[in-house]
């Protein structure tokens, strides 16, 4: 792939993951003239402040107006998701993109109010349907109905057993222990920063599921 070719893809790549992060944000009362402001002050931001990742550097990190700092995870999941769409197109294959743009919205919204709304799952159909010759219907069931007696405990939420059922659909029972035992990893990691009684688990099943799909992608 030429080099502008990839810049535009991660250019892209990025702005998606801004976007869906919004979207995460605002829904369900979106506001689609709405415009970017400080989360601080809530001045209205210039345009070259909303620049994908370029924009957090033009400011120094921080609010133009108020001074207050902008969090570093902006641009940080904006570049971590320029680059990893970026790999999917040039080496991957396009048809789970569906599935990763819906695990991304999921991941923010559980992350931003530790619930999700069901009809993000529709995004994933484009990816379901075109692996429908090979979608793992018993696979899939066995870890809902499993899951969902953890649910009925309060061990697990109700979210992540869909969100596991709709993964366990695409991808084999191998590559979903895979997931659940890095998105775990990740959640232990995470409790010797900062030691919680409980995590919203999404998120782990997000960056989970795109590390796995990368390292089996290279391996093969």
């Amino acid at each position: 792939m030429e080099l502008f070719i990839q810049i535009t893809v991660f250019i892209l790549g990025a702005c998606i993951i801004s976007f869906l992060k919004v979207i995460a944000q605002d829904y369900p009362n979106i506001n689609y003239v709405r415009r970017s402001q400080c989360d601080y002050c809530h001045r209205i931001l210039q345009w070259y402040e909303i620049i994908p990742i370029i924009g957090y550097f033009i400011v120094h990190g921080k609010c133009s107006s108020c001074k207050n700092q902008i969090d570093f995870n902006n641009p940080l999941q904006e570049f971590l998701g320029g680059i990893f769409i970026l790999l999917v197109v040039q080496f991957g294959n396009l048809n789970y993109l569906p599935l990763f743009i819906t695990l991304i919205i999921l991941g923010f919204s559980d992350a931003f109010y530790g619930y999700i709304y069901p009809i993000f799952y529709l995004l994933a159909l484009p990816t379901i349907i075109w692996h429908f010759s090979t979608v793992h219907f018993l696979t899939a069931i066995i870890i809902y109905l499993s899951l969902f007696l953890l649910n009925r405990k309060s061990l697990i939420g109700l979210g992540d057993v869909e969100v596991l059922t709709i993964l366990a659909l695409v991808f084999d029972l191998n590559i979903i222990l895979r997931i659940i035992i890095l998105a775990c990893l990740l959640c232990i990691i995470q409790f010797l920063f900062n030691k919680k009684r409980s995590y919203r688990f999404i998120p782990y099943l997000t960056i989970a599921t795109g590390i796995i799909y990368l390292i089996f992608l290279f391996k093969t």
